[in-house]
């Protein structure tokens, strides 16, 4: 290290011929990345493979969720159109038809036997209706559309005396469910005498004799 020039005069003189010695700095040397081997770039290769192999996995995954739930939907709905025609099968068997029609027109004379045929005739109403809520939970079908199908069912079996008064007995059974949430507030909204005023409806009256023609002025005689 060197003095002050105006303390070099206090040096001795052989202090001044003594070489000054600096300090050395020696710099560290920096190791260089080692180079990947073969084996690690393959390695890595694979996993950004395997990889891809995972998200094209879950894409076809979801496709085939997508296409099964379509499936499921368009079966359950074919066994509730089976359902559906069923109960018409049945309803439109000539001893069969006679009790409905008698449930609609006199429910005061059904027979204890014939309110029996009635009663399952409406519980697979209820089934069938059942089964579209269990679509729906499942997220197969809208709740609109359950609603619909409902509302447009409803007055063809129990748009009767004897069909609103079934239901009101029935009812209390499906306490807190979607039945009776949704479906009770329909049919408690029916008009009773829908059913009776359907048939005549469908009736076609005998047309009467044709209208004689009035001969025309212009018309003379022989």
């Amino acid at each position: 290290m060197k003095l002050p020039r105006f303390l070099a005069r206090f040096r001795s003189s052989g202090a001044a011929d003594e070489p000054v010695v600096e300090p050395e700095i020696v710099a560290t040397p920096v190791e260089a990345a080692p180079a990947r081997s073969r084996t690690e770039r393959l390695n890595h290769w694979l996993t950004l493979a395997a990889n891809v192999g995972v998200l094209l996995g879950l894409a076809v995954l979801i496709v085939e969720v997508r296409q099964n739930a379509s499936l499921t939907r368009t079966a359950m709905d074919q066994q509730k159109n089976d359902l559906l025609a069923e109960i018409e099968f049945n309803i439109a068997r000539p001893e069969i038809t006679d009790i409905w029609v008698k449930s609609i027109r006199a429910p005061e004379e059904l027979s204890d036997a014939e309110i029996r045929t009635i009663d399952s005739l409406l519980i697979s109403i209820m089934l069938q209706w059942d089964q579209m809520f269990m679509m729906q939970d499942a997220g197969l079908i809208s709740e609109t559309r359950v609603r619909q199908h409902i509302q447009n069912t409803a007055p063809f079996y129990f748009g009767s005396r004897f069909g609103k008064h079934w239901w009101a007995l029935q009812i209390n059974g499906w306490e807190g469910t979607a039945m009776q949430k949704v479906a009770g507030p329909i049919v408690e909204a029916l008009d009773e005498d829908f059913l009776d005023r359907h048939l005549d409806k469908l009736k076609l009256h005998p047309k009467g004799p044709p209208a004689e023609t009035a001969p025309s002025d212009t018309e003379t005689g022989p």
